[in-house]
């Protein structure tokens, strides 16, 4: 039976990210997703020049349509917010509809590199916490997992792998409490590690760093989770799987003439998803 799932997030036109990728991986995978827009965007907000419309009221809207209409949803999503008063309205909406046989994963936006987004400021980051509480999976990078956890990033920054590793760990198990906790992009050594912490085991993945930094790779990352999650997949092995797909884009992106902003090229390889 098809799976249903909302996903909350920004539509960007150019990026190759957020709902644009969520509504590819989540249709390849034979799910139905069901997109809700925080913002519409011209291109993803790293382009020199962009404009877009801020969609903030729009979630309490569809949540009284859907409501009305009696919809019910197998997973439920979460991404980029253009307003902070949207973090509360989607903490309704996952209290809406939330079931024992429903999905939340909450990509807890906030930041990269050791700092947070223009959008954001730590009353955002507050609300984003009170959001996180609510997952059954988080996504967070390292910045962001510093965020929800009140680790100095620099401090992690300036760590051997092996301590590094340790504390992001721990940061993990503290972030995860009944939920599980991925946690993306964490630089290693010249390789990219995936940390996915879950029912008391803990289990890296990594592989090459390739490239530069691209935009919607996280993005992809968590629609794939999504999307395994909701066939049945564990936790690790839709860990293991988002990760091979998106290293797989990243592979045949840098073979030509490209731009990082302008995302990877992940479409010709959603049929690997089926």
């Amino acid at each position: 039976m098809t799976k249903k799932a909302a996903i909350i997030n920004d539509l960007s036109s150019f990026g190759r990210c957020s709902l644009t990728a969520a509504i590819a991986v989540l249709s390849a995978m034979g799910h139905s997703p069901c997109p809700l827009p925080t913002a519409v965007l011209s291109a993803q907000s790293e382009f020199p020049v962009f404009c877009g419309e801020d969609l903030s009221g729009m979630i309490p809207r569809f949540q009284g349509a859907w409501l009305a209409n009696h919809e019910r949803f197998d997973g439920i999503a979460t991404g980029y917010f253009a307003h902070s008063a949207q973090l509360g309205d989607a903490l309704a909406f996952i209290r809406a509809f939330r079931s024992s046989t429903c999905t939340v994963l909450v990509d807890p936006v906030m930041g990269d590199n050791g700092k947070l987004y223009p959008a954001y400021d730590r009353g955002a980051c507050g609300k984003m916490k009170r959001l996180a509480q609510a997952a059954d999976v988080l996504t967070p990078n390292l910045t962001e997992l510093c965020l929800l956890t009140d680790v100095p990033f620099a401090e992690l920054a300036a760590c051997s792998e092996a301590e590094k590793l340790s504390r992001i760990e721990r940061a993990a198990r503290a972030a995860a409490a009944e939920r599980a906790v991925i946690v993306t992009g964490i630089p290693l050594n010249g390789d990219i590690g995936n940390l996915t912490v879950s029912g008391g085991r803990a289990k890296l993945t990594r592989s090459e760093r390739i490239g530069e930094s691209f935009s919607g790779t996280g993005d992809i990352f968590s629609s794939v989770v999504l999307g395994c999650l909701l066939r049945g997949d564990t936790v690790f092995e839709a860990t293991e799987t988002a990760a091979d797909f998106v290293g797989t884009a990243i592979a045949d992106t840098i073979k030509e003439p490209h731009d990082p902003l302008y995302g990877v090229n992940f479409e010709k390889f959603l049929n690997y998803l089926r």
